[in-house]
């Protein structure tokens, strides 16, 4: 791996922790139950779409996809699964 894939690569992870947290404006404690549960039943949801992309392309390609791929594919499935359910969660509130 190349230093622009690795910087690139944190950045993903970085964005993606970043749209897991779940801000509880004034309390702490809230915040973080709310961060752990959104990532605990969330995440297995990516990874799930992940080893699905990933046995489909390792089939098509033939041999199989490195690790850093793989991690990209997982980070790429849990922003988009995050964005959406952020959005979903901050218009509940909003509207409750």
């Amino acid at each position: 791996m190349t230093n622009k894939e690795k910087i690139s690569l944190a950045g993903l992870v970085l964005f993606y922790l970043i749209c897991v947290i779940r801000y509880i404006p004034g309390d702490l404690g809230m915040t973080l139950y709310h961060t752990v549960k959104s990532f605990v039943t969330l995440a297995p949801l990516a990874i799930g779409l992940t080893i699905l992309v990933v046995a489909a392309m390792q089939k098509i390609v033939g041999d199989k996809l490195p690790w850093d791929r793989i991690l990209r594919f997982y980070l790429f499935f849990g922003i988009i699964i995050e964005i959406f359910a952020g959005l979903y969660n901050y218009l509940d509130q909003a509207q409750g």
